[in-house]
């Protein structure tokens, strides 16, 4: 990682992590004045104590395209120290501006279709299908997950599925307070952390922009939460995540001891991935709707287990924190090493089924995901 550019990470990350405060903070104020709460009490699952604003997800989007846009203006046009910093990124810049406006017209999609969803829900299809076209139009013109092979089609279909799993994998998580955006903030930074090491500042650049918009909406969002982020700013985050992991580099022939370093955002987004997979084959096994949202969540059966929903939520993200550090790791581990490294993070999550196994005999409620 150059010298360099930390300058530009570190004010991106922090410009848009004040955005995300001030805006977040606006949007508080607003939602509550226009009446956009979430009342307790309307669906099983809502525990919280009184009514909470819903306006979180607007205030990241609109913090992301701000730290976006100050970002291109300051490195076009900006004051010299910073325009002398930014010279040798300029082309760059300029070769990824319009997969950064397709990105960026796939986020503002899913922010609106959220906030609508959030107001009036669309149903399962319908929010499916938009899901659907974001993350096709995305993955045609924008990011591609390749994974060895050179089929336009399959490289298609590949990004295409990464991008919905990784937006409804966020979205499903998205159950108690700081859970998505803690799991946002730790997985951006991994994501950060590896496309810096390789060199790629675009995709730093959107990374450390989705954690500090992430960070900024946690000042709001911790327990007791005082605004949500609503189906808008999950999907939007999620997005966001997937297209991070999609665009970096990995392995690199001749400098990689092992293709593994391919396996590095299944790794960094291990927990959302294992959640959305694990809660998909429980309800298969009840005879219930993959669609039909439940409480068996691994943040749930942390809080059946005892621990409590803050302590739960903090469990969450400790086991995040761990995957997505041995993920870093597979970029210089040797052939023996990354099997260990996959090994061990196999059997942590394996143990934690084992300690949750007795929580999912336990009485539920549906709602809705």
């Amino acid at each position: 990682m150059s010298a360099s550019a930390w300058p530009h990470y570190l004010l991106a990350g922090g410009g848009a992590f004040l955005l995300s405060v001030l805006l977040n903070g606006v949007c508080r104020r607003l939602a509550t004045r226009w009446g956009v709460l979430d009342t307790p009490g309307t669906e099983a699952h809502k525990r919280h104590a009184r009514s909470v604003p819903v306006l979180g997800g607007p205030a990241m989007a609109a913090a992301w395209f701000l730290a976006i846009g100050l970002g291109l203006a300051m490195a076009f046009a900006g004051p010299e120290p910073w325009r002398g910093l930014a010279t040798g990124m300029l082309p760059g810049i300029c070769h990824v501006l319009p997969s950064l406006a397709i990105i960026g017209a796939g986020a503002l999609v899913l922010v609106v279709a959220g906030v609508w969803d959030d107001y009036r829900p669309l149903g399962v299809l319908p929010k499916f299908a938009v899901q659907a076209a974001v993350a096709g139009t995305t993955a045609l013109w924008a990011v591609r997950i390749s994974l060895f092979q050179q089929s336009p089609l399959l490289t298609w279909a590949l990004t295409t599925f990464w991008l919905l799993f990784i937006i409804n994998a966020i979205n499903f998580l998205d159950n108690m307070d700081g859970l998505a955006g803690g799991l946002t903030l730790i997985a951006a930074f991994f994501f950060a952390v590896v496309a810096g090491l390789r060199g790629q500042h675009f995709v730093t650049a959107l990374a450390v922009i989705t954690g500090g918009v992430a960070g900024g909406f946690l000042m709001f969002n911790r327990p007791p939460a005082r605004l949500f982020m609503g189906d808008a700013g999950s999907q939007f985050l999620g997005y966001c995540l997937g297209v991070a992991g999609a665009l970096t580099t990995y392995y690199v022939p001749g400098e990689t001891p092992t293709p593994a370093p391919v396996l590095i955002p299944l790794l960094v987004l291990a927990v959302p991935v294992f959640d959305l997979l694990a809660v998909v084959v429980i309800r298969w096994h009840h005879g219930l709707p993959v669609y039909k949202g439940d409480n068996r969540h691994i943040s749930h059966r942390f809080e059946k287990l005892g621990l409590g929903r803050p302590l739960s939520v903090l469990a969450v993200l400790l086991l995040a924190f761990i995957s997505g550090a041995a993920a870093v790791t597979l970029l210089w581990l040797p052939p023996a090493g990354a099997i260990l490294a996959l090994l061990q993070i196999a059997a942590i999550l394996a143990l934690i089924t084992l300690l949750q196994r007795r929580s999912l005999h336990a009485p539920t409620q549906s709602h809705e995901s």
